[in-house]
């Protein structure tokens, strides 16, 4: 009679250069629509390879980003980098209840996580019926180190806001663009999608069809390349070039001059090695996450 409206819910993104955060909604049709969505800089070295070297000074950044976005939500979502959790599918006998579900994903986790269990976050999702194994189901669990965690939800805390998702960042991505490619022509099936997310000193690439991952890397180039030709071209410091990048206010053959020989050879990179790893049809839709300044700027640059 009444439908309940899911919890609203914040999205936490802390990377090595910002901390973003987003908050969808609904319009009257159902579809998702953005709300409120802020960015807040990073100094170099708050965050290395994923650990958070400044607690005190991220967290404050994080304090300043709800401030600025104006959301009320408390409760938020975040995600970890690939690099600190251990992902691994595996084959359980179906039937099993949840308890016995939960005691047989620890035992078979001893065997893939080279931690002792009480020094990591284990969590699990059943996939669906085995396509290996008549009977069985598909599990895939994942483990972090336990103070990964909880430097992240300790983040999200000092800012007044409540951690209930704590997901990785690569599936976060792709169940995202799932919802982007059902709305291609058929719903997207058996269309080839790749998906390019670069960040400041990363580029991910993954290529999906049909909700299996065909190809998945990361490549140390990103954002922070763009910035140092930035200063090599037009002769700006760093901050300036950085600032001038996210906000587009750069010379009128910027695009021409730098950014496009950018991202062309950032892509003729990334196709190379994903051609020659997983040579399989050619990819036919794309989907680029990047800095917010260059965003616009990037869109139609790798398929003409």
């Amino acid at each position: 009679m009444f439908s309940r409206q899911p919890a609203p819910l914040l999205g936490l993104d802390i990377s090595s250069s910002s901390v973003k955060l987003v908050e969808l909604g609904r319009d009257k049709s159902g579809n998702l629509v953005l709300e409120r969505c802020a960015i807040e800089p990073l100094e170099r070295g708050w965050i290395t390879d994923g650990n958070v070297e400044k607690f005190d000074e991220v967290a404050e950044a994080v304090r300043r980003l709800v401030k600025k976005s104006g959301a009320k939500t408390k409760n938020v979502a975040m995600a970890l980098p690939p690099s600190a959790v251990i992902t691994k599918r595996i084959v359980l006998p179906g039937g099993l209840t949840d308890q016995e579900l939960e005691a047989q994903v620890e035992a078979e986790a001893n065997q893939y996580i080279p931690f002792p269990l009480d020094e990591v976050s284990l969590d699990f999702c059943v996939i669906g019926p085995s396509s290996s194994s008549i009977g069985d189901l598909d599990v895939l669990i994942a483990a972090s180190r336990r103070e990964k965690v909880q430097d992240i939800q300790g983040l999200a805390e000092a800012a007044g806001l409540k951690p209930v998702v704590v997901d990785v960042e690569s599936y976060a991505s792709r169940l995202a663009t799932s919802r982007l490619i059902e709305s291609l022509p058929n719903k997207g099936v058996g269309t080839i999608v790749a998906l390019f997310e670069v960040g400041a000193l990363t580029t991910s690439m993954q290529v999906i069809r049909d909700d299996e991952v065909l190809y998945d890397r990361d490549q140390a180039f990103g954002g922070a390349q763009l910035t140092q030709l930035i200063v090599r071209q037009y002769g700006f410091s760093p901050e300036e070039a950085e600032s001038k990048k996210r906000s587009g206010e750069l010379p009128d053959d910027y695009e021409s001059s730098v950014l496009r020989p950018f991202v062309e050879s950032w892509f003729r990179r990334s196709a190379v090695r994903c051609s020659s790893s997983s040579p399989a049809r050619p990819i036919t839709r794309s989907i680029t996450s990047c800095w917010r300044g260059a965003l616009r700027r990037c869109r139609g640059l790798l398929w003409r």
